[in-house]
């Protein structure tokens, strides 16, 4: 069966909720401040929708502003919450709707940011899937296990429909890229971070595998972001991490490169105000003389270009995979190219949170473990 008897084409309640929101007269409160809710006021600002005040709990309070709004807390404005539309701006947020109904907010929304690199936009349209239905199937066809194609199936229906209802059954919570209930790290892992950020995964990497491993090599163009990563190197004490200063491409480049005010979601573009050095996965790891055992990319919508860089790593070294999926087109040309590099690979696909754009495939071959 193709899969476009699966997907389902209906009216989309959240395109109406945001329309609702930008002409409401009641003012919109974003509950939480993390990286969740920077990308959600975000996209609130993308669709004319003004935040007018951020709430935490008191025991998440940091600062008194974010993102230039002023941050309230729970215990000081419970009372008040009625007179708010208030917007959840945690992953997970069917914890949060049922805490904030109780402490008598009435208008809770949660809205599902697909990916921030395409906003205001929809993620992907069911034209999309039409024309590519080809490339759709034969994705499908690629997974190693039932979980794998149902969340799939579920995870474009939620991008077409905006609507979180698809993918929650599927939902299966754990660490975003080393999941502890599947793919178990080893203890002489050799880890190609790439999309080092600000050491965040260097950080995790190190407590989950408690300083077991043989090294980590991460990449980051960024020059801001490289300054963090080395920082939290030397604060954390680290002697088996190797920062470098580049990123991963299918060519050695010199790219324009468009920095944002948290740098969570820095993307190439054409008219980046930055330039940043990238180069392939294969070029960098043969400079250095070295093999992995994991790969991890999380680079804003570059998954492609740098996977497709890495095929004699693939051919040699049969790493694991681990890659966000931050583009539309990425749900069909990241699992084919998989397989065409290392047709023996298996890959699994797996929803980490609640809110869609937290979805991961995940590449394994038999003789990794």
């Amino acid at each position: 069966m193709s899969i476009i008897n699966r997907i389902v084409g209906g009216t989309n309640k959240q395109r109406a909720l945001l329309i609702r929101l930008r002409e409401s007269s009641k003012p919109v409160m974003i509950y939480g401040a993390g990286v969740y809710a920077y990308v959600l006021k975000r996209f609130l600002a993308a669709n004319g929708i003004t935040v007018a005040v951020v709430m935490v709990d008191a025991a998440y309070k940091r600062e008194d502003a974010f993102m230039g709004l002023m941050v309230t807390t729970t215990e000081e404005t419970a009372g008040q919450l009625a007179d708010y539309h208030v917007v959840v701006g945690i992953t997970n947020y069917p914890l949060s709707v049922d805490k904030l109904a109780k402490l008598g907010a009435t208008e809770i929304h949660v809205i599902d940011i697909p990916d921030y690199l395409n906003m205001p936009n929809a993620f992907m349209d069911m034209e999309f899937v039409k024309e590519h239905r080809d490339q759709f199937d034969q994705a499908l066809g690629l997974f190693a296990d039932d979980l794998s194609r149902e969340t799939y199936i579920a995870a474009i229906n939620t991008k077409i429909n905006e609507n979180l209802d698809y993918i929650k059954p599927h939902v299966r919570p754990d660490n975003l890229y080393f999941p502890a209930t599947e793919f178990p790290l080893r203890q002489d892992e050799v880890l190609l971070d790439v999309g080092g950020f600000t050491g965040d995964t260097v950080r995790e990497f190190h407590s989950l595998t408690e300083g077991r491993y043989a090294k980590i090599i991460s990449l980051e163009p960024d020059e801001e972001n490289f300054g963090k990563l080395l920082a939290t190197i030397k604060t954390l004490g680290l002697s088996k991490v190797l920062p470098l200063k580049i990123g991963a491409w299918d060519e050695r480049a010199t790219l324009r490169f468009a920095p944002k005010e948290m740098h969570i979601d820095n993307q190439i573009t054409d008219d980046g105000a930055q330039q940043i050095n990238v180069d392939t996965i294969d070029s960098i790891l043969s400079g250095l003389g070295g093999s992995v055992t994991l790969i991890k990319l999380d680079i804003n919508g570059a998954e492609y270009r740098a996977l497709s860089g890495a095929r004699e790593t693939l051919r040699k070294h049969r790493p694991q995979i681990v890659v966000r999926l931050h583009r539309k087109e990425d749900f069909f040309r990241l699992p084919i190219l998989l397989n065409k590099l290392a047709p023996d690979i298996k890959l699994y696909l797996r929803q980490r949170s609640f809110m869609s754009m937290m979805v991961v495939l995940y590449g394994v071959f038999d003789s990794t473990f």
